[in-house]
């Protein structure tokens, strides 16, 4: 065939599939070409062993901390890659242990290229196993603050020295932790803990805001997980730089979320933990589930918190120093507070809008179960939180206003540093205070001044109530008396003083009688313990401290009676405590005595002249341990010395004499009826008969009381008699003479009582001529008066109230005498 010429064209039409392929095909080998060339390049570029002592040389000299490593392995395929066996990066100086953190092993991809400029850039690190441990010194150093080297300071033994002229630096882009041990020990802080790190992702280490994830638990409980998430600052950057912050936490126990927080801020010297600004949010169901994660903790029985604060810190130096510019805080119910176990608040709330605000405070719930509510401001955050932190050693102001018992106390002025000023003031309708005692109307007024922690003065005390008028100063300076114990010394002085209307409602005697009265057919009381069960005295306490009170009233109402220019006077000192005088006049009788106790020794000594005193009859039943079978004033008379440890040495120890009498008192009708026998039964029914008088004087001496007076009248009984009571196991051995008084008839029989005080036990006595048994009963006005005469005996000649004239006689009626004994109903 002839050729075919197209016409205009000099040349054959192209063929454009085939050049294609040509052109695909010879990329291919030249990338191949290329890719083998890397490999070899790369091969030939990194030496595992020199990759190992430059990375250990470039730590040295960017953190000053030695790294060990193990054996250094470098993969090309499918991409470069690094494998470490065995890592540890050393502790600081003085810390705990050799290296703050171990790890079986590391990987890592390895970027080739920037081997050139002799940086190790690692990407995905994948720690095996480690183990961290974070901790701060008492002295402030941490050991996540890490330094680089002086440049004039050698490397260690273990670190080779840089082959060229250019250093080699480390960088790394993300890392992967799982399973890791973590624990923390801050001295300065005194915290201390550890939990497993069941995950730790850190992305965008090179970059400006680097990315955090991560889980963990406590060591050992599973179930109480926290979780991390929000980005910081470059942690890589070469220079230290401002880190912006936004944290995000919350902690879950056995799958429920317990708390969550969040924190946004920044942070302009990251590497020390300084220059922090941040606002915190903290939102807590119960603050114990977090005794979950510190089980040393004894965290307080906090319900419902709902805390808000901006933290910055104010420190100038090298140490932090934290500072609040704004506060909010509200909580549910708290209980459990260390060191007051018997506080419960309903609910807390204390809030500071601006640095320039006062921080107010308001709560309300139980101390002791008894209900108060308080409010009020503090200083500003800035002068609160250096309060606290110096304990007290700088000073803020103070306003509060506390009320409870039924008052309402308003305290004003400045605490802290060193000399604290408070002036006081009080108001109540109805105070009432501890052993039953009220105040009514009451205004109270007093300031108080504290000398550095130490020195405690009372001064410009005044106080008006219904029951009182009172004033004066008082100081307490600890330490300040021998080997340093403290001294209590002051002036109280009363223009009156009513002690009969201190106690509360229902205790006048005339509430008395009509309770006594009601109480006619009323079963016994149960009885008490007995004297063996006695416990030591807290004679210690007298060794604890010293003072010197003078305490004095112009008017004085005690137990009924009046009395003027009462004063006592308290000296302790070296253990020894001295009363003298006990003085106050009165129109019947006047108090005079003293008092002396002398701790000082492995024995404690008691002595007492006791010219006249009038104390209550329970008050006397308590210090010796007798049964509290009278209820009345009880005036003492006589001289008693005695030595003891506990109440039944000093009764087994007790010498001297003593008198006791009663007049308008009552007494316990079953308990004298123990004692009298079932033939006094109708004159002695009812747990709360009135007497007529009382009188009773001893010898005491040998262990034992002889009462060589004895006698007693209520309006249907007389009791005449004498002698002894054991006074360590209460034996009885009396001999008595009871005489019943029915109507104008009278019938007596000698009785004779063995046994104890808490286990009488009578008989008649066989009294008359040849041992027999004796009855007498006449007309009543045949029988003495006992009163007179065992009044004398038992006041020792002093004077006394008088009591109630005697009962009327009355015709005798025979049957009256009969059922008196008993004998018909």
């Amino acid at each position: 065939m002839l050729p075919v010429v197209w016409e205009g064209s000099a040349m054959p039409p192209p063929r454009p599939k085939r050049r294609a392929w040509r052109l695909l095909l010879l990329l291919a080998v030249l990338g191949a070409i290329l890719a083998g060339g890397a490999v070899l390049a790369a091969r030939a570029l990194i030496d595992p062993a020199a990759l190992r002592a430059q990375a250990v040389a470039a730590v040295w000299r960017q953190t000053g901390r030695v790294l060990r490593l193990g054996a250094v392995q470098v993969h090309i395929l499918p991409y470069p890659s690094l494998s470490v066996r065995d890592l540890a990066l050393a502790d600081m100086p003085g810390g705990a242990r050799a290296e703050m953190l171990t790890a079986g092993g590391l990987e890592a991809r390895l970027a080739v290229l920037p081997l050139l400029r002799h940086e190790i850039r690692l990407e995905d690190v994948r720690l095996v196993h480690p183990d961290l441990l974070v901790e701060r010194l008492a002295d402030g150093r941490a050991n996540w603050q890490m330094r680089p080297p002086a440049e004039a300071a050698s490397p260690p033994g273990e670190v080779s020295a840089p082959s060229t002229s250019s250093p080699w630096r480390i960088r790394i882009g993300s890392v992967r932790i799982r399973d890791a041990d973590l624990r923390w020990d801050d001295r300065q802080g005194r915290i201390s803990g550890a939990a497993t790190l069941d995950r730790l992702d850190l992305f965008g280490l090179t970059g400006p805001m680097p990315t955090i994830a991560a889980q963990g638990h406590r060591l050992g409980d599973r179930l109480a997980v926290v979780t991390l998430s929000g980005q910081f600052g470059p942690v890589l950057a070469p220079q230290a730089a401002a880190w912006p912050l936004h944290v995000r936490a919350s902690f879950q126990v056995d799958g429920r979320e317990a708390a969550s927080a969040s924190l946004d801020g920044a942070l302009s010297a990251p590497r020390r933990l300084r220059g922090y600004d941040v606002a915190v949010h903290a939102a807590i169901g119960q603050l114990t589930d977090f005794n979950r994660l510190f089980v040393h903790a004894n965290l307080p029985d906090i319900h419902d918190i709902d805390a808000m604060a901006r933290v910055v810190d104010l420190g100038s130096g090298d140490a932090a120093v934290p500072g609040l510019r704004q506060v909010r805080l509200r909580t549910g119910t708290i209980g459990g507070v260390p060191m007051l176990g018997g506080l419960q608040l309903d609910h807390l709330a204390v809030d500071a809008p601006t640095p320039a605000d006062h921080v107010t405070i308001e709560t309300a719930g139980r101390y002791d179960g008894r209900p108060f509510a308080l409010h009020g401001t503090v200083g500003t955050p800035a002068e609160t939180l250096a309060a606290a932190r110096s304990h007290m050693g700088s000073a803020m102001p103070l306003d509060l206003v506390v009320e409870a018992a039924g008052g309402t106390l308003h305290l004003g002025g400045t605490v802290g540093g060193g000399q604290s000023a408070l002036d006081g003031h009080l108001t109540a309708d109805r105070l009432s205070l501890p052993g039953d005692l009220m105040l009514d109307h009451l205004t109270a007024d007093a300031h108080l001044a504290i000398r550095g922690g130490t020195d405690f003065r009372l001064t410009g005390l005044r106080l008006d109530s219904a029951q009182m008028t009172l004033d004066g100063d008082m100081s307490f300076l600890r330490p300040g008396g021998t080997d340093g114990v403290p001294v209590l010394d002051g002036r109280l002085h009363a223009s009156r003083l009513d002690v009969d209307a201190l106690h509360a409602a229902g205790a006048a005697p005339d509430g008395d009688r009509r309770e006594a009265e009601a109480d006619e057919a009323s079963p016994a009381p149960a009885p008490a313990k007995e004297a063996g069960a006695d416990g030591v005295l807290p004679f210690e306490r007298l060794r604890q401290m010293e003072g010197d009170l003078d305490l004095t009233a112009d008017q004085m109402r005690l137990y009924g009676e009046d009395y003027h220019a009462a004063e006592a006077h308290f000296v302790l000192h070296g253990g020894k405590l001295t009363v003298d005088p006990l003085h106050a006049d009165g129109a019947g009788r006047s108090l005079d005595g003293s008092l002396g106790i002398d701790a000082s020794g492995a024995v404690p000594r008691l002595s007492a002249e006791v010219r006249t005193l009038v104390l209550p009859a329970e008050w006397v039943a308590q210090a010796f341990g007798w049964s509290p079978m009278l209820r009345g004033s009880l005036q003492l008379v006589g001289s008693i010395q005695t030595q003891g440890n506990d109440r039944a040495a000093l009764r087994a120890h007790l010498g001297g004499h003593l008198g006791l009498s009663m007049v308008k008192g009552r007494i316990d009708g079953n308990m004298l009826g123990r004692m009298l026998g079932p033939d006094a039964a109708a004159a002695t029914r009812g747990s709360s008969v009135a007497l007529r008088c009382l009188g009773v004087h001893m010898t005491l001496g040998n262990g034992q009381a002889a009462l060589d007076t004895i006698g007693l009248q209520t309006f249907r009984l007389t009791v005449t008699g004498h002698g002894t009571v054991g006074l360590a196991r209460q034996e009885l051995d009396l001999h008595l003479l009871p005489q019943l008084l029915i109507g104008g008839t009278g019938a007596s029989m000698p009785v004779m009582v063995a046994g104890t005080v808490m286990a009488p036990q009578p008989r008649p006595e066989p009294a008359g001529p040849g041992h027999r048994f004796m009855l007498t009963i006449g007309p009543s006005a045949g029988f003495a008066d006992p009163c007179p005469d065992t009044l004398k005996a038992a006041r020792e000649e002093r004077p006394g109230p008088s009591p109630d004239a005697a009962p009327k006689a009355k015709g005798p009626k025979v049957m009256d005498v009969l059922r008196g004994l008993g004998l018909f109903r």
